[in-house]
């Protein structure tokens, strides 16, 4: 089901690059990975959890972000990467407990990327 969310997450985004149908997530996981090349995500993350490729040819690589116990959360990074750089990102949270709707998710990819929540 969540896979199912991300792809169509990442099916919006691909709809949004030729118009502004898609609003951009305030998120510094965003601006700071829009219009990298996909070298500056594979140090900073590794490979990525999924990858795939649509028909138009761009890959789509996600990030897995699974926090568990009493703060478990799940954050999911999805990239659409077109000629080796990233056009489009998207953060997408779900926070399993009371607690972690409190605490910040996606923390060890911020904490990979450098960026403050």
């Amino acid at each position: 089901m969540k896979t199912l969310i991300a792809f169509a997450t990442a099916a919006v985004l691909l709809a949004g690059c030729s118009s502004s149908v898609v609003e951009p997530q305030d998120d510094p996981i965003v601006a700071d990975l829009t219009g990298k090349p996909i070298a500056y995500v594979e140090k900073k993350l590794g490979l990525p959890n999924k990858r795939s490729e649509t028909r138009s040819g761009a890959m789509i690589w996600i990030y897995l972000d699974k926090q568990k116990g009493m703060a478990a959360n799940e954050c999911t990074v999805t990239l659409s990467i077109r000629n080796n750089k990233i056009e489009n990102v998207a953060v997408d949270r779900d926070a399993q407990s009371l607690l972690s709707m409190v605490g910040s998710s996606c923390k060890t990819i911020r904490k990979n990327l450098g960026v403050a929540s």
